[in-house]
């Protein structure tokens, strides 16, 4: 009778803790928000046309994605248009297909900061000259921006492929999770829960 041996060899590798939101798509966390200039009291936006306005009132095209490219670097992306938040080197705003990359610099009072990746310019509403002028903290006040939560109603279409975690079947009833320690907005201290 003739008998082989055979050695088997383990190999080890550590298993990768990708979490719930690699699993199911959501490699990486897209923010919904409307960047707020609290100065002059305006709402980012990229209109139908593609332009770069601001607006008193959240609207559909106030509300941008916010999504991260790597660490400290965004790109934003207007909801309703699909379309890129760009800089020129002058500083001049514009909209494109193809994105741009901005740092986001987030301040201890809960504001933003954006500068573009390429031309090392902030991101600001105001034109050439207003962009450096009325300095707060450091910097100009319209390049400083509140990342506000959305107040629109049906304001995000889904897409076929994702799934709709807000229709109706699937909202529960909400839970006071603070119960006897007073309401959330006391609590939490930050601009961006806070309607203006």
């Amino acid at each position: 009778m003739f008998c082989e041996l055979f050695t088997l060899g383990v190999f080890c590798m550590p298993v990768m803790d990708q979490g719930p939101h690699v699993t199911h798509g959501w490699g990486q966390v897209v923010r919904l928000r409307h960047l707020y200039a609290a100065k002059p009291g305006l709402h980012l936006l990229i209109s139908e046309d593609g332009q770069i306005h601001g607006s008193t009132d959240q609207t559909l095209y106030s509300l941008l994605e916010i999504q991260p490219v790597g660490p400290g670097r965004v790109v934003i992306r207007g909801v309703a248009t699909t379309r890129f938040l760009c800089m020129e080197s002058d500083g001049r705003l514009y909209s494109t297909v193809t994105d741009c990359t901005f740092r986001e610099q987030i301040q201890a009072d809960g504001y933003n900061i954006y500068t573009s990746d390429g031309h090392g310019a902030l991101l600001s509403l105001g034109n050439n000259q207003q962009r450096h002028s009325g300095s707060d903290h450091g910097v100009p006040a319209l390049a400083r921006f509140l990342p506000r939560l959305n107040t629109l109603q049906h304001a995000v279409p889904t897409e076929p492929d994702v799934p709709d975690l807000l229709s109706p079947d699937k909202i529960q009833e909400t839970v006071d999770m603070v119960g006897s320690f007073g309401k959330l907005s006391h609590i939490i201290h930050s601009p961006s829960f806070h309607k203006r």
